[in-house]
Formats: structure tokens, C-alpha cells, sequence
């Protein structure tokens, strides 16, 4: 990995927060990015308050956006290895 290291050995909560940001901007290609960003943000911290660990915090939190995203009637994207 060429990203930054925080304690523990962890990628650093903050970059893998941005890679969901844009993963989801991909999904869901109608939505805001600064919309989604602060989504992906909020959502992250409030897992983080109610979490006894946080290995999987960056994968659930993008979980619950897209679940989110769907429930407010966001179109999802998705890709086809097909050209049409």
C-alpha cells in the first residue's frame, strides 16, 4: 500500500473514507459529491460512537450510504462489461 499508516497499522480512516466518496459517486452518478461526502462522513462517526471495534467501520459505512442512497430513490449505476 502507498497510502499513509495511522496507529495500529491501519490505512488511515480519512483516505479510505475518500475512496467510499468516490466509489459511491460511481454507484450512484445523479448524487452530490459534496452531498455524499458529508453522508459518508456523518455516517462514519456515528458508527464509530455506537462501535466497540472498528475494523470494518470504512466497509459498513459505505454499506449503510448506498442503503441510504436507495431508500431516498438515488438511481443506481451499474457497470456492464457488455458495450452496448
Amino acid at each position: 500500500m502507498t497510502e499513509p499508516v495511522a496507529s495500529g497499522g491501519l490505512v488511515d480512516p480519512e483516505i479510505a473514507l475518500q475512496r467510499q466518496v468516490e466509489m459511491l459517486g460511481q454507484r450512484f452518478p445523479d448524487a452530490d459529491r459534496a452531498e455524499l461526502s458529508t453522508r459518508v462522513h456523518d455516517t462514519y462517526e456515528r458508527l464509530k460512537t455506537e462501535a466497540s471495534v472498528d475494523a470494518h467501520l470504512v466497509a459498513l459505512t459505505e454499506k449503510q450510504v448506498a442503503e441510504d442512497l436507495r431508500s431516498d430513490g438515488e438511481t443506481v449505476h451499474v457497470r456492464s462489461d457488455n458495450p452496448a
